[in-house]
C-alpha cells in the first residue's frame, strides 16, 4: 500500500498538467548554427537527447553518490531517463540503476519508474539486490545557448525496508545532432 499510494498520486496528478497541442504553438524561427537559415528545433523547445553527470546525497543511509544519466526523448512531453549511481563510503559497493519516465513542465519535471538497488536491507541487515519504485521531481533551467543544462532533482525510492530520499545535482549536455532537423 505504501508504494502504490505515491505512484497512484503521481499518475492522477498528471491528468491535470497543462499541455499545449502542437497546432497551438507559434514558433519564432531562429537561424540554425552557422547561419544557413531554417529553424533550429531548439527554438521550438523540442526535447533533445542528452548525457549527464550527477552527484547526490542519500539522507536515509547518510552517503554521497556519483553517477550518470541519459535523457532519451520519446515524445514532445515524455522522455526515458536511464541512470545509475554508485554510493561512496563503506567498504561495500552499493549502487542503484534506474529506468524512469519524465514529463517536462516549463523548467520543472516530474516522473517515476523502477530502480534496481544493491544495498543492505535496513530491517534485516542482509545484503541483496532488489527492485523498487521511484518518484522524482526536478528543476532544469533554460540556459543561454542551451549547451550545458544544470539540474537538481529529488528522488524517492521505495524499497521494502522504507523510503529512501536522495537529492541529486548535475549537468547535462546534448549529444548527437543536438536535436536539429535534418533536411
Amino acid at each position: 500500500m505504501r508504494t502504490r499510494l505515491p505512484i497512484t498520486l503521481l499518475v492522477s496528478l498528471s491528468a491535470f498538467l497543462p499541455f499545449t497541442a502542437d497546432g497551438q504553438r507559434r514558433p519564432r524561427p531562429r537561424p540554425t548554427p552557422g547561419g544557413r537559415g531554417g529553424i533550429a528545433l531548439g527554438a521550438l523547445g523540442a526535447p533533445t537527447t542528452s548525457l549527464g553527470i550527477r552527484g547526490g546525497y542519500d539522507a536515509a543511509v547518510d552517503r554521497w553518490s556519483v553517477g550518470a544519466q541519459l535523457r532519451l526523448p520519446v515524445a514532445r512531453r515524455l522522455a526515458v531517463v536511464p541512470s545509475g549511481d554508485v554510493f561512496l563510503g563503506d567498504s561495500a559497493t552499493d549502487w542503484q540503476l534506474n529506468a524512469d519516465l519524465t514529463i517536462p513542465l516549463r523548467g520543472l519535471y516530474v516522473g517515476g519508474g523502477i530502480g534496481l538497488l544493491r544495498a543492505d536491507d535496513r530491517d534485516t541487515g542482509e545484503r541483496g539486490t532488489r527492485a523498487a519504485p521511484n518518484l522524482l521531481a526536478g528543476f532544469e533551467p533554460r540556459t543561454p545557448g542551451g549547451a550545458v543544462r544544470p539540474f537538481i532533482e529529488g528522488r524517492w525510492t521505495f524499497p521494502n525496508d522504507g523510503v529512501r530520499f536522495r537529492l541529486v545535482a548535475g549537468v547535462s549536455v546534448p549529444i548527437g545532432d543536438g536535436g536539429r532537423r535534418r533536411r
